[in-house]
């Protein structure tokens, strides 16, 4: 499936094979920081088509919220950040929410909001400036991938001392391929997302026994 604009990469997301095993003790409502990811997401979304922008970055709010590199080394830092709820499309939104709900609601079983959402946001900075470093000044990218991946990755991290880890392993390296080489894909914020969250889940399990097992 392609989710591509002119001169745009696009951080698509998890088209997924098969579902790992479930965790006990998820967050209900909206004590879910999953949640309220998932609805400010939606609500960039539904502000872009109120502006009148249907998936091509021509509304005021995705030209100011998108990552646009040429205007990141401009001054534009805040598109760093902000690019991670940018979606070009309603079907990469759905796709990215489902990813997000998915891996989301594993991993607030293990880790408290602060660090829950350390990982998240961090991993998709860290796809973000790659983004940034490796593609070409002219690239508008935009989409919550690189933070999901960082989830993804922090999943492995959760199950790396336990006899599911080649499973979660596997599961990763499935995810990664099937939602990383199509066209017009940011294949760099899905990498480094995904390296970035395994980074982070190793930290803080060593710094914490998880719970929610």
């Amino acid at each position: 499936m392609k989710f591509s604009l002119n001169n745009a990469v696009v951080q698509n997301d998890l088209a997924m094979g098969f579902m790992p095993i479930r965790y006990k003790g998820q967050r209900s409502g909206f004590s879910s920081p999953t949640t309220w990811l998932i609805i400010a997401n939606v609500i960039v979304f539904v502000v872009m088509l109120v502006s009148g922008d249907f998936g091509d970055c021509n509304s005021l709010t995705c030209q100011l919220l998108a990552q646009e590199n040429d205007l990141v080394l401009s001054g534009a830092y805040w598109q760093l950040f902000t690019s991670m709820f940018v979606h070009f499309g309603p079907v990469h939104l759905l796709f990215n929410m489902f990813g997000l709900y998915f891996f989301g609601r594993i991993n607030e079983t293990v880790f408290p909001t602060p660090k829950f959402l350390t990982i998240y946001f961090g991993s998709g900075l860290l796809g973000s400036v790659m983004t940034l470093v490796l593609l070409p000044p002219s690239t508008l990218s935009g989409g919550a991938s690189g933070a999901i991946f960082g989830l993804v990755g922090s999943y492995v991290a959760i199950e790396r001392s336990t006899q599911r880890v080649g499973f979660a392993l596997i599961y990763a390296v499935i995810i990664f391929v099937e939602s990383s080489f199509l066209p017009g894909v940011n294949i760099f914020a899905h990498l480094f997302g995904l390296v970035g969250g395994f980074a982070f889940g190793l930290v803080f399990i060593s710094m914490r026994k998880p719970i929610g097992y």
